[in-house]
């Protein structure tokens, strides 16, 4: 059975309410359901948009005291550099532990700067690099502590790589004496 345009004009007029009605209900059902797959778009958009900014707040409140912390780690950083030593500069490395020798007491026995070790040649080149020296020094029990003191506040970082320690002579002999000596292996932190 075909309908005609005149059927469907007289059922329009018939039912005119009924026909609204539908037409309305599809209409809002459409709505709803494109609102529904919209809003949880809109969900993750918003949440982000308030992570961001959380963010942007965040860089606010820390950034207000930015150029104090930056004067701070500027004047940090050039107090750890100047106790770093240059290798370059090895008469100026070597008086550093004359001084301290001097005002130890201790007694050196030498002092020989270690050359670099191949790997360390061979390998990345680094920012900072650790100047080996050997030292030896002789003295009494408190000498030599506070040769380690000064060595470990002294101005320069330094790795104790070995130690040792022996006494001259035999304990209690005829050549006892109260001397000791202290041989290090030691690196200074420095710049190459």
């Amino acid at each position: 059975m075909a309908f005609t345009t005149k059927d469907i004009v007289a059922f329009l007029k018939k039912y005119p309410v009924a026909i609204g009605c539908g037409v309305l209900s599809v209409v809002l059902l459409a709505g709803s359901y494109i609102r529904n797959s919209r809003a949880s778009e809109l969900d993750t958009l918003m949440r982000q948009k308030e992570e961001e900014g959380k963010k942007i707040l965040a860089n606010i409140r820390d950034g207000t005291n930015l150029p104090e912390q930056f004067e701070t780690l500027s004047a940090a950083t050039k107090g750890l550099e100047a106790r770093l030593v240059h290798a370059p500069e090895r008469a100026r490395n070597q008086q550093y532990f004359y001084r301290i020798e001097s005002d130890t007491g201790v007694k050196e026995l030498s002092l020989q700067p270690n050359p670099t070790s191949p790997a360390q040649q061979r390998g990345p080149k680094t920012l900072f690099t650790g100047i080996s020296y050997t030292i030896a020094v002789q003295g009494d029990y408190r000498q030599i502590l506070n040769f380690v003191g000064h060595l470990e506040s002294g101005p320069h970082f330094y790795r104790l790589i070995s130690a040792s320690v022996s006494r001259p002579g035999q304990l209690g002999g005829p050549n006892s004496s109260p001397t000791i000596n202290l041989t290090l292996n030691l690196e200074l932190l420095g710049l190459p």
